[in-house]
């Protein structure tokens, strides 16, 4: 489970671009080094070459040393040599002369005027050599050899790399133990979390996680799981409420049906009374129809299974066409119906579901507005929306019951609304009709005024 969690991965990653930087560090270091060593050595090197050169003593005009004036080295770390302009040697001071070996090239580059370093092996000893001229006057006569042993920068590298040996693998162990430790104490706050999250169940989503966490990463994701888990508590609520109401929906009009044809089966009844119980069966079927549509439209507006179809549709051609559909009902009630909008309006929508918005609005309108009162619809243009106010003089709404108008099965006056006919579903339907065109429906109302509808949709 370890080597499977974030902490491992986390510290893994940490260790590998640690091991990476160190690397890259070390050999830095050691590549800066010794280009600084061999510089300074090379400078030694030259620094003695300049000492030695006017020191250069001359016999038969071939140029040479004193015994006195270049001492030897007993252990062979450094020498001087002295080459004619023939090329041969002249003075050697050099304990490993035996074994230093002479090279033709950078005696015959200093013979025509250049200097030159190079190293050498003598004995198994590493020189550093530098070979370079030696004028009389304009003329070349000779060539100097001046050669410092290595084994002090070397020594240096090498205790340099065993550091770095050393000190590479216990920083990546160390580091590796922090890391662990790190990413522990950063992951504890998860992992208080995960435990939290693991008692919060569907049959309880009251529950919250309340960690008090700063305003970091981790913060944020407990939060954000708060108001997940707000929300989930919030649709397994209505989900909750959905059901039982579209239950008692249901089973009001079939216990209806149950207890009317159990009347009917008591006895013998004429034709009459038969007919008298159809027609109220009928009419209870009708009401399930009417409620098991609406319940399927909402499962699939839900579930996005309607498609939208949006064209350019003329708005108040819509309007007209739904008051068309509903003047029959207001004229036998007494409601007279009014239309007041701007002509050549068009928005893109899907012209069906328009039809179903405005229908809802107006069938609400004409059947909570009493005898002699009127139905008006405007409709106009709002900024970059169309707006369109279906406006009654019916009984107006309770100011406590606005904010959940629009809620699945939400009835003002249960008892009057089922009378009615209606199901509480109806203006959930238009609020889901007027979001999916991207646009809003609000409801304003008053007890003297009655009711007005607006919805607002987009002109693109």
């Amino acid at each position: 489970m370890f080597f499977r969690s974030v902490r491992f991965r986390l510290t893994l990653w940490y260790v590998v671009l640690l091991a990476v930087i160190l690397a890259v560090f070390s050999a830095g270091v050691y590549l800066a080094l010794r280009r600084s060593l061999y510089d300074n050595l090379d400078e030694s090197i030259e620094n003695r070459a300049d000492v030695l050169l006017p020191v250069v003593s001359y016999e038969d005009g071939r140029p040479t040393f004193d015994d006195a004036a270049v001492p030897g080295d007993p252990e062979g770390e450094q020498f001087a040599r002295v080459f004619d302009s023939s090329g041969a040697v002249t003075f050697d001071n050099s304990a490993a002369s035996d074994t230093a070996p002479i090279d033709d090239g950078a005696v015959a580059a200093a013979l025509a005027g250049r200097t030159t370093t190079h190293r050498i092996d003598a004995g198994g000893q590493a020189l550093r050599v530098r070979t370079a001229p030696i004028t009389r006057g304009s003329k070349i006569v000779g060539a100097l050899e001046v050669a410092l042993s290595e084994e002090d920068v070397r020594e240096t590298l090498r205790i340099l790399l065993l550091v770095i040996a050393v000190a590479y693998p216990l920083t990546l162990v160390v580091a590796s133990a922090g890391g662990v430790f790190l990413a522990g104490r950063a992951l504890s706050p998860i992992d208080r979390l995960t435990r939290l999250a693991r008692t919060i169940t569907a049959q309880d989503l009251s529950r919250r996680l309340e960690l008090n966490l700063p305003d970091d990463e981790v913060g944020r994701l407990a939060r954000t799981f708060d108001e997940m888990i707000a929300r989930l508590d919030d649709a397994f609520r209505r989900q909750r409420q959905f059901t039982a109401d579209a239950s008692h929906e249901l089973r009001t009009p079939l216990t209806a049906v149950k207890g009317q044809t159990e009347v009917a089966l008591q006895r013998e009844r004429d034709a009459r009374e038969y007919r008298e119980v159809l027609n109220s069966i009928n009419g209870e079927v009708d009401r399930m129809i009417r409620i098991i549509g609406s319940l399927l439209t909402l499962a699939r507006a839900d579930a996005g299974q309607i498609p939208l179809v949006r064209e350019p549709v003329d708005l108040s051609a819509v309007v007209d066409g739904a008051v068309d559909h509903i003047r029959p009902a207001a004229a036998a009630k007494g409601v007279g119906v009014r239309l007041d909008g701007a002509p050549d309006i068009k928005i893109p929508a899907d012209e069906d579901l328009l039809l179903q918005l405005w229908l809802n609005l107006l069938d609400n309108a004409v059947k909570y507005t009493a005898a002699g009162g009127e139905v008006t619809v405007r409709w106009d243009l709002d900024g970059q929306h169309a707006a369109v106010r279906v406006s009654d003089t019916g009984i107006g709404i309770p100011p406590e019951h606005l904010p959940h108008i629009f809620d699945r099965f939400y009835r003002i006056d249960p008892a009057r609304s089922r009378a009615e006919g209606g199901a509480g579903l109806g203006l959930s339907i238009s609020r889901w009709i007027a979001e999916a065109h991207g646009g809003t429906i609000d409801a304003e109302s008053s007890s003297t005024a009655g009711s007005t509808f607006t919805v607002r949709l987009p002109l693109s």
